[in-house]
């Protein structure tokens, strides 16, 4: 589906990703896991097409760019609540960035966004205002809106920060689902038990691709030590 060769990024002097190489498959459910500062948001940004001109190269499959295949769920903190739009209105949003900013929304994608509402179970809060929602609420909504773009790269940053635990398995449910019809799931987390239970393919970051394998190839206690040793991230910095 896509990759990143010899992938560097700098803000400023300081290196938040360096010689990164690594590749994400159709059908596959992958988990970028690393402490604070590691660079996995970076790596998320690059592979969505947020971040101009990274020293390597990102490649996708052919005939295939960002625009068209990605769908990207960024973490619920940088986003507006307060904005006076609906859950429909968001969900709707997801095909906006599929149609373009000239074309109205007709009644084909009047029919995904309600399909992904449902799928996400929000359907019935359809017409509340996003300000009222739940952080659980709020996820789903910003899944309904990655469901109804229909990309078939899936970027979650974060997407289990701030739900409770009934609502973290059943978010993973839904991106296993979205793994076994074909889609490539990319998911930045923190946590590790929920990433080896659901997820096929784990990645190591720790401001370089540490191990990148299936959860039993890379779940090793010299793995875990290099990813989350202060002694590897050096100085402390925000999430990169």
């Amino acid at each position: 589906m896509l990759g990143v060769d010899n992938l560097t990024v700098r803000y400023g002097t300081h290196t938040a990703l360096e010689g990164a190489t690594v590749r994400f498959e159709a059908g596959q459910f992958s988990a970028v896991i690393g402490p604070n500062g590691a660079g996995k948001s970076t790596l998320l940004k690059v592979l969505a097409g947020l971040l101009p001109d990274p020293q390597g190269s990102v490649h996708f499959d052919p005939g295939h760019t960002p625009r068209q295949c990605v769908s990207y769920v960024p973490q619920q903190q940088t986003l507006d609540w307060a904005f006076p739009v609906t859950v429909w209105d968001v969900a709707m949003m997801g095909r906006t960035g599929r149609l373009g900013w000239l074309r109205w929304p007709g009644g084909k994608d009047r029919q995904k966004v309600a399909a992904a509402l449902e799928e996400t179970g929000v359907y019935d809060l359809r017409h509340r205002h996003i300000g009222a929602l739940s952080g659980g609420q709020r996820q789903r909504v910003l899944l309904a809106r990655m469901l109804a773009r229909e990309g078939h790269l899936l970027l979650l940053d974060e997407p289990l920060t701030g739900v409770d635990p009934a609502t973290q398995e059943g978010l993973m449910a839904l991106l296993r689902r979205q793994a076994d019809r074909g889609r490539a799931v990319v998911m930045v987390t923190h946590d590790l038990d929920q990433a080896r239970r659901w997820c096929d393919h784990l990645v190591l970051v720790n401001r370089r691709i540490v191990a990148d394998g299936t959860p039993d190839e890379v779940y090793t206690p010299h793995n875990i030590e290099a990813t989350f040793s202060v002694s590897h991230l050096g100085h402390t910095h925000a999430e990169a």
